[in-house]
């Protein structure tokens, strides 16, 4: 699904303003068991049942290990096949297909899906007859749990600031526990750290380089690699943050045209996934002026963030991960060395 359509747009400023940030072998180690089950069952046992789950909206009970298992998110979707999980029903967003690492994983295996253009269709999910509900991406979830409530008992994020504070690695924990099968997540967990570590490994040239990470969108110039934002994707790379990230929140994340000079440091990155619907486009920026003058830009330690990374880095899943490092590194390798 590419960043071009306007849900997907709305859908990265979304994430990026709201969670600052999101190889082959891992990808499969991840997914592969998602073409091996029966639809909606899971592999392995290690829950405590009866089991009850904790939400901001409330508590619901699960009295038996799930068997069917619905989704409300492509993050959720990507946590269960992860998992090694084939949901009963998913949802889509009109026509246009899976994310590209979604599909990696299906490999050919075909989902029922629900059109969620109009929100959460409550229906389509009654009707697969689930025995649970993941649901710790739900970005309407205040909205939507009572409802689900209704239908099955939902796995929410935790904490009132679990949408936006639990990383990919939280959220896959908490399905895996709630599924019954603790150990596939931690080993799900680790494949992924275990990709970022051979890949730091081979990269020393990246440790210790300062990034910053932008995204021109249609109101702001948006400063994502904020100190106390989820940074982990760089980091855990070797790269750091510079001073500057330090002046920026969540909360307070524009540049000002004028302030250019801030995206400064040893790598800058910058992304445009609203093309001309951004504040500047492409064009327009890399001509400033100021822009010119940044010095990572005139020592040729700038590149752009493809629109297709620009999703998964904002909405990172233990599929997505590993698709977009393989995605990032040249891209990296060539900010680093400067052409």
């Amino acid at each position: 699904m590419s960043l071009t359509t306007p849900t997907r747009r709305h859908r990265a400023l979304a994430a990026t303003t709201g969670l600052a940030v999101l190889l082959a072998a891992a990808l499969a180690g991840c997914g592969s068991d998602a073409s091996g089950d029966d639809a909606g069952s899971t592999s392995a046992s290690g829950g405590t049942y009866p089991m009850t789950l904790e939400s901001p909206f409330g508590t619901t009970e699960l009295t038996a290990q799930p068997e069917r298992v619905a989704v409300v998110s492509a993050v959720d979707l990507d946590i269960a096949l992860a998992l090694g999980v084939t949901p009963v029903t998913a949802p889509v967003f009109g026509d246009y297909p899976l994310d590209p690492w979604t599909q990696d994983a299906l490999d050919g295996t075909e989902i029922d899906t629900y059109d969620s253009t109009d929100g959460t269709d409550y229906a389509a999910i009654a009707a697969a007859e689930p025995d649970v509900i993941l649901a710790t991406s739900g970005w309407t979830l205040d909205e939507d749990y009572d409802q689900l409530a209704k239908i099955a008992p939902v796995v929410s994020f935790q904490g009132e600031d679990g949408l936006s504070a639990m990383t990919w690695a939280d959220r896959t924990e908490v399905a895996a526990q709630a599924l019954g099968i603790p150990e596939k997540g931690d080993d799900v967990v680790a494949s992924v750290e275990t990709a970022f570590a051979d890949a730091r490994a081979a990269h020393p040239d990246f440790e210790g380089k300062s990034y910053t990470y932008a995204v021109i969108h249609p109101d702001q110039i948006t400063y994502i690699s904020a100190q106390g934002s989820d940074v982990s994707f760089f980091t855990d790379l070797g790269f750091t943050l510079p001073e500057t990230a330090s002046q920026f929140s969540e909360e307070d994340s524009a540049v000002s045209k004028e302030n250019l000079d801030l995206l400064d440091a040893d790598v800058l990155l910058v992304g445009y996934p609203f093309g001309d619907e951004g504040l500047l486009s492409r064009d327009q920026l890399e001509t400033d002026p100021l822009f010119q003058k940044i010095p990572a830009v005139a020592a040729k330690h700038y590149t752009v963030i493809g629109d297709d990374v620009a999703s998964p880095l904002a909405y990172p899943t233990p599929l997505s991960q590993t698709w977009a490092l393989q995605q990032m590194l040249p891209v990296l390798e060539q900010a680093v060395v400067g052409s």
